[in-house]
């Protein structure tokens, strides 16, 4: 009797493998199984082949100011400077957020970082500072005239940071606005005194030999590393940093900073 009838009440079951009347295991010829579950592990090794294609396939770099609605959701890679201080904002609850603005000269784009990620990157010294130049891999949400790439792996931030250029602060004050910006250097001297800000920052006043300049230390340096400028006041440091424009064009002045705990070291 061909398969799609019952061999036991002769009823009609289509490709049924169990007699819904009487319950009887209907046999099937071997070419049904082969077909059944082939067809399984084919797709499996599919999924397995697409999912090496898909990590084997570059992530698509592109500049910040091309990102439009169409990029949503995309993973992309960006490459830039860091145009201001890292920020770390942490909630009542404990969840924390790390925002770091990379500009690329077609735009300026805000990378996320949330915990636990955040606390790799700090592990892994992988947060980058002002003025270091970053490749970063990561994912666009666009919310309205919002737009951010989210980071969730240290591999996805690649960081170059420039050799510092040994300078005093009589020579750094001299340098005519905007040029001095992102320029990494080292001075040589010693903390006299500083202030803590409402984000938990220190401006540190900081000076050698010709004279006096700020230093602005970010709140993660606190919050991530422990950072505590008594630990350092009074000691000989030679400091290095990335200079900044702080105030207006015609009355601002350049201030130093940091970009890691290891700017930070005692000379005597």
């Amino acid at each position: 009797m061909e398969e799609k009838y019952c061999p036991n009440c002769g009823r009609y079951v289509g490709s049924l493998e169990v007699c819904p009347y009487c319950g009887a295991k209907i046999p099937k010829h071997t070419s049904y199984y082969y077909a059944k579950y082939g067809s399984l592990a084919f797709a499996v090794l599919g999924i397995v082949f697409l999912l090496i294609f898909a990590q084997s396939t570059p992530v698509q770099y592109v500049h910040i100011g091309d990102i439009g609605p169409t990029y949503n959701y995309a993973l992309v890679r960006i490459s830039g400077v860091v145009s201001t201080s890292p920020s770390l904002v942490i909630k009542s609850d404990g969840s924390s957020t790390l925002y770091i603005n990379v500009d690329d000269g077609t735009g300026v784009m805000s990378v996320h970082v949330y915990n636990p990620a955040i606390f790799r990157l700090a592990k892994e010294g992988k947060i980058p500072g002002y003025g270091d130049f970053v490749d970063i891999k990561g994912q666009i949400y666009i919310r309205g005239s919002n737009r951010y790439i989210i980071v969730n792996d240290p591999a996805q931030i690649s960081i170059k940071r420039a050799n510092p250029v040994k300078m005093n602060i009589t020579s750094i004050k001299k340098i005519e606005y905007p040029y001095g910006n992102y320029l990494r250097i080292a001075i040589d001297g010693r903390i006299v005194s500083y202030k803590t800000t409402r984000s938990g920052a220190y401006v540190l006043n900081f000076t050698d030999a010709t004279g006096y300049i700020d230093v602005y230390v970010p709140s993660y340096f606190s919050k991530l590393y422990g950072f505590n400028p008594e630990d350092f006041e009074g000691k000989n440091l030679e400091l290095v940093g990335s200079v900044q424009w702080y105030g207006s064009e015609m009355t601002g002045t350049w201030e130093v900073i940091p970009t890691s705990m290891e700017d930070f070291k005692v000379i005597g």
